[in-house]
């Protein structure tokens, strides 16, 4: 087996639990100036609606973020509170998405659910000697060998 990628970026933490919090803080600031303010109320609200669509936009996107790496024949996913290990051999699929502007995340996709759940988003290192291509790809040898095992031990 050759030597794993370094999987999750160090700005893991930034993107699971900062930028939420700190929307949710401004958010909760607008809440407030909307119920005392008597002048622009109208506006406030509007505000606070798009707020509230950019926070569950938000919540959607960094919920399944984890922390992964590699140890063994496991991968060691945490959300910074907990860690749990889960078997390379649960990795049924792996994913990538674009949403964010600086290029894609990878998508883990687990059979059974972690005690994370299903999907796993994995922020990649930003300036990595491995691309996001190379990591996936990795990943998905992953498959392919538990698959080529299976079929050797039939």
């Amino acid at each position: 087996m050759r030597t794993p990628p370094n999987l999750s970026s160090p700005l893991t933490f930034l993107c699971e639990w900062v930028i939420p919090v700190c929307w949710l803080l401004a958010g909760l600031q607008q809440i407030k100036m909307a119920l005392i303010g008597t002048t622009f109320r109208g506006v406030i609200w509007v505000i606070v609606i798009v707020w509230g669509i950019g926070f569950i936009v938000i919540l959607i996107y960094s919920w399944p973020i984890k922390l992964v790496t590699l140890e063994g024949d496991y991968f060691v996913i945490s959300n910074y509170f907990t860690s749990r290990r889960v078997p390379i051999n649960h990795l049924t699929d792996v994913g990538e998405s674009a949403l964010v502007s600086r290029g894609p995340t990878i998508i883990l996709y687990f059979e059974p659910p972690t005690p994370f759940g299903k999907r796993v988003r994995l922020i990649t290192p930003l300036f990595a000697k491995n691309s996001d291509d190379e990591i996936a790809a990795f990943l998905r040898s992953l498959i392919r060998n538990r698959c080529h095992r299976s079929l050797d031990n039939a």
